[in-house]
């Protein structure tokens, strides 16, 4: 009978992270399999909190659009997040706080194109150099249009090494 329970019980274990998947984003693999990355966001809530790991896989990016005109007010990134794509965040007009992990290492063009509310980006300490997607033929920066950003955080984004406006 204790077999019995005991197998029951780790059947249980295992079913689990099926059994409670998150609804609210969909992933895809990235290109050389090594994680996922948000693909889209389905979800309502306006606080979102991104798990590390989804499955037993490392969430490694945000993809395109992924956020896009959604009513997120606050975002929080894992130290797993290596990337954020074009366009992510465009337009999330309700958007006002977000973190950058230390393991980011890209933003790409656009990727917060009229936050407008964007006040707070909290920055990992030490601060790591991180590359901006851009054209030099048109203005794609990561944060035009973001005309609520702190003092602060711009600074801090200048010393990143943003190369343009807000």
């Amino acid at each position: 009978m204790l077999k019995k329970i005991i197998s029951v019980f780790i059947t249980l274990i295992i079913l689990m992270p099926c059994v409670f998947a998150d609804t609210t984003f969909k992933f895809k693999m990235t290109e050389d399999g090594s994680g996922i990355y948000i693909d889209e966001y389905t979800g309502s809530d306006t606080v979102v909190f991104i798990m590390p790991y989804y499955e037993g896989m490392c969430v490694k990016g945000i993809g395109k659009r992924a956020f896009e005109h959604s009513n997120v007010v606050e975002v929080s990134l894992p130290e797993t997040v290596e990337w954020i794509e074009q366009n992510a965040f465009n337009n999330c007009r309700m958007l006002r706080r977000i973190n950058f992990p230390s393991s980011l290492q890209i933003i790409g063009w656009r990727a917060f194109y009229y936050c407008v509310s964007l006040s707070d980006i909290l920055f990992p300490y030490p601060l790591h150099q991180v590359s901006w997607g851009r054209d030099n033929m048109n203005n794609y920066d990561a944060f035009l249009g973001c005309s609520s950003l702190t003092m602060y955080s711009q600074m801090q984004l200048i010393k990143m090494g943003y190369p343009d406006g807000f």
